[in-house]
């Protein structure tokens, strides 16, 4: 007869194997603003997934094909930035300004946008945070 405690389940990650790619994506975005800050831009295809970014001005950015998903966006300057083809899958955006920036055919699908401007912006065929495409 089998012991029902001894029955081995699935694995539990551990908190390294959990919490390190969070870790580890966000001393990425550090560095991100630094090379910004020494005038780097072209940033395409970074992961940036599940970051926080707060009280940052990335003006003219180029995060195309960048994966941003489940990421925090605070009083982040974003105007005249290229999101194309970006992954913002339920990323949080908070006061966040996007004046100006090409977000063609960017997945925004489940994101949250409070105070956000996005006047100007270009949205092609843009995955909505209803799941909706734009025009």
């Amino acid at each position: 007869m089998s012991n029902p405690s001894s029955t081995p389940g699935p694995a539990k990650p551990n908190f390294l194997e959990r919490y390190a790619p969070f870790v580890l994506n966000q001393k990425k975005a550090a560095d991100l603003v630094q090379a910004y800050g020494q005038g780097k831009r072209d940033f395409q295809r970074i992961d940036l997934s599940g970051v926080s970014l707060v009280d940052v001005d990335l003006r003219g950015i180029d995060f195309s094909g960048a994966t941003l998903s489940n990421a925090s966006l605070t009083n982040v300057n974003l105007g005249g930035a290229k999101l194309i083809e970006a992954n913002l899958v339920n990323a949080r955006l908070v006061t966040v300004q996007l004046r100006g920036a090409n977000l063609s055919r960017a997945n925004l699908r489940g994101a949250i946008l409070t105070q956000t401007t996005l006047s100007q912006a270009t949205l092609k065929a843009t995955t909505l945070p209803n799941g909706h495409l734009s025009p």
